[in-house]
């Protein structure tokens, strides 16, 4: 099990996880976009023998940490590969910022894994995504 940079040429791949969990997923233009912003938008896959199964996106602006999207591919779920790899992000990109993030309300297992990593909710908003689903923002305070 392995975490690396994202590379442009993964761009199908996290496209293909993103349809599979996601009703309302990110277009494949959107993803490669994330990849124009090298200053401020960073990228990074999981991959098991080479196989990419997750990912996770953040954006990093002055003092905040935004996670913007995580995935983990359907038959990975629910084997602690999420918690292994925002884990690891965390320790490697966060150590002197607040990580933001926010999250559909009715996604219990992810706010579960927010919040085993620290990660309280600040609030909720109604009607946030397309879907007309709820969300919950969360932070963890790193300073």
């Amino acid at each position: 099990m392995k975490i690396r940079d994202a590379i442009i040429e993964d761009a199908i791949k996290i496209f293909k996880i993103e349809q599979n969990v996601f009703k309302d997923h990110w277009a494949l233009k959107s993803i490669k976009s994330e990849f124009l912003k090298p200053n401020h938008s960073f990228i990074s896959v999981l991959e098991i023998e080479n196989n990419i199964i997750g990912y996770i996106f953040q954006r990093i602006i002055y003092n905040q940490n935004h996670i913007i999207n995580l995935a983990i591919d359907v038959p990975f779920q629910h084997k602690g590969y999420g918690k292994f790899l925002l884990s690891k992000i965390l320790e490697k990109n966060s150590h002197d910022t607040d990580v933001f993030l926010e999250v559909k309300e009715a996604n219990f297992p992810a706010i579960k894994l927010y919040s085993d990593l620290g990660f309280e909710e600040i609030k909720k908003k109604d009607r946030y995504y397309s879907d007309g689903s709820n969300a919950v923002f969360m932070l963890k305070k790193n300073k």
